[in-house]
């Protein structure tokens, strides 16, 4: 007997290590997509679902387990919400809200920003609102980009806390919660604390903006905007002329800062080197520099052919889920997908270098475009770009449509908060309205629809439920217990916040959120907790990016139209952040109690 004893205690001691292996193996991956997150921000979808296909193969998670994931009622309606939205975007309201928002007084155009931005953020995905929003910003005749655009990024994510549908992020965490076995957040349970963190932020805003956020002239030329290139042609006057003699020192919006030739590169070009056929000058400037380039005898943009011309120049910003991202031009195929040519590229304060052609392509990047007849015709564009210029990329709605759109979406959430119509239910009903009506048609579904964010949040749901089931999650829960434990449960749920803040800032909300929910869950758990305030704290945690232009999709949106440095997001996100942070760790357990 002594023997069996013996053996069952030595298979238990056996399943004891090879669980604790599991969830060491399990917390290792976890840290290696974190680096891969950081490191490379653009498509993270890629990592996340190549880690979820990794824990399927290796049996930590259930096929069901795995496939209920991607359709997880949260998933789905967060692709209806989007869907949706698509169609509010083309409605006049947003026009007019553009119009009415910036006043001469920039105290008044931020209080005007956190009423209507901030509203309107609750509702509809910030992420539209910031690029519907963009040109009007940029272009607005009364305030300089510098002083609006990091303001209306960050009210946009203010806004989107208010409500379950303001921000993917609640959708995601919400998700989250129902797998995990929990009751799902009502449309109106987050607005306890995100109107107190809208008003409060604002305030922070109006008071602090104006004084924090750099004075950058529109026609400012200490900003080196640009990053144009031009080919000494064949035939070209300026062949055997120095640099000094062929007066290219003497432009008026640009500065010569490298040539190429031969494939080597000459920086810096001195006024005596004597120009060559085939030498590409690399120069940098505003946008106007192109047309000035392009008057220049035996100078040519490359790219450019008949149908594409800078008479005719758009400038865009790359989104982050957009095809062209860690791609060349050419390797994009870019003049063939979008009918247009790169005349310029422009990343923030960065200084490029080499051919134009081959700089590989980042979300955010500005680009200038001399486009043809049929560019605004690719249904690819939306995705891809947001636009600085003054485009339609849809035929709007009418005023009629637009107030059929707006009564009908805000009916679906009254009867949702009612208690009489599920948001799933009402969403669907919605979208097939808008089908039947041609309110949006079938192909900008195809070429709109977010399938990184789908596979994304899909992956996550997966990622989260083997981090709760292998043990990994309590691992980093008994790390914030160590660290924060002397406080009590106070001290764990700040620092679960500070966890989830901590990641947001360093790759993005979604991914923060998936990472930072199974250890908000196990930590809630492990002191027999209420679960919910440790869930917002995840909620409200990743939705915190104040500190950098690269953990919120907004923030990067402004980061170069804005002509922003890092450090302008650190000196006016800080006190946005610690207010934002205050207001959160205190009215969360008031509203939530343990």
């Amino acid at each position: 007997m002594g023997c069996v004893g013996d053996r069952g205690t030595l298979v238990l001691a056996l399943g004891g290590f090879l669980q604790d292996v599991q969830a060491y193996l399990v917390l290792a991956s976890l840290i290696a997509l974190f680096v891969l997150l950081a490191k490379s921000r653009a498509h993270p979808a890629k990592w996340m679902v190549g880690l979820a296909m990794g824990y399927y193969l290796a049996g930590l998670v259930t096929l069901n387990g795995f496939l209920t994931s991607y359709v997880n009622p949260a998933v789905m309606t967060l692709m209806l919400l989007l869907l949706v939205g698509m169609v509010l975007e083309k409605t006049t309201w947003l026009n007019r809200l553009a119009e009415g928002l910036f006043k001469p007084s920039l105290r008044v155009t931020y209080a005007k920003m956190g009423l209507f931005v901030g509203l309107s953020s609750a509702f509809l995905n910030n992420t539209a609102i910031v690029a519907s929003l963009l040109s009007a910003a940029k272009n607005n005749r009364f305030q300089l980009p510098s002083k609006v655009l990091i303001p209306l990024s960050y009210i946009a994510i203010l806004g989107g806390t208010l409500t379950l549908v303001g921000t993917s992020t609640h959708l995601l965490v919400n998700g989250l919660l129902v797998q995990a076995g929990f009751t799902p957040f009502a449309l109106l349970d987050f607005i306890w604390v995100g109107l107190p963190v809208l008003v409060i932020g604002s305030l922070v805003i109006v008071l602090l903006a104006g004084r924090l956020l750099p004075t950058i002239g529109r026609e400012s030329t200490s900003q080196r905007d640009y990053f144009i290139e031009a080919h000494i042609s064949p035939n070209s006057v300026f062949i055997g002329q120095s640099i000094k003699q062929a007066g290219l020192r003497n432009l008026q919006s640009l500065f010569l800062v490298e040539l190429i030739r031969d494939g080597q590169l000459i920086s810096p070009v001195s006024p005596d080197t004597v120009l060559m056929a085939k030498d590409r000058l690399l120069f940098a400037g505003d946008g106007d520099g192109a047309n000035q380039l392009k008057t220049l005898p035996g100078l040519t943009l490359p790219g450019l052919v008949e149908s594409l011309d800078t008479d005719n120049l758009v400038e865009v910003v790359i989104s982050q889920q957009s095809s062209v991202v860690d791609l060349t031009l050419k390797q994009a195929n870019f003049r063939n997908k979008f009918d247009a040519a790169v005349v310029a590229i422009n990343r923030g304060g960065e200084t490029l270098s080499g051919k134009l052609g081959e700089i590989a392509l980042q979300a955010g990047d500005k680009l200038l475009l001399a486009t043809g007849h049929d560019f605004n015709q690719r249904e690819n564009l939306a995705k891809n770009f947001y636009f600085l210029s003054e485009r339609k990329l849809f035929k709007p709605l009418s005023s009629m449509q637009s107030h059929l759109t707006l009564v009908a979406f805000l009916a679906v959430l009254g009867l949702n908060v009612a208690g009489v119509l599920a948001l799933f239910d009402g969403l669907l009903i919605l979208l097939g309205l808008f089908l039947a009506f041609g309110f949006l048609g079938v192909k900008e579904v195809r070429h709109r629809m977010p399938f990184d964010l789908f596979l994304m949040i899909g992956s996550a749901l997966v990622i989260a439920s083997v981090l709760l089931s292998s043990g990994a999650a309590n691992l980093i829960s008994h790390a914030i217990m160590h660290l924060f434990g002397q406080w009590g449960v106070i001290g764990a749920f700040v620092g679960v916040y500070l966890l989830t803040l901590l990641m947001t800032e360093t790759v993005t909300n979604n991914a923060a959120a998936a990472l930072a929910f199974p250890v908000a869950i196990a930590t809630a758990q492990g002191l027999d907790v209420s679960v919910l305030p440790f869930v917002l704290a995840v909620a409200y945690g990743a939705s915190a990016s104040f500190l950098t232009p690269f953990g919120y999709q907004t923030n990067l949106m402004v980061y170069t139209p804005g002509q922003y440095r890092f450090v302008d997001y650190v000196r006016m996100g800080m006190p946005v952040s610690l207010v934002y942070s205050a207001t959160v760790l205190i009215l969360t357990p008031l509203f939530f109690p343990f």
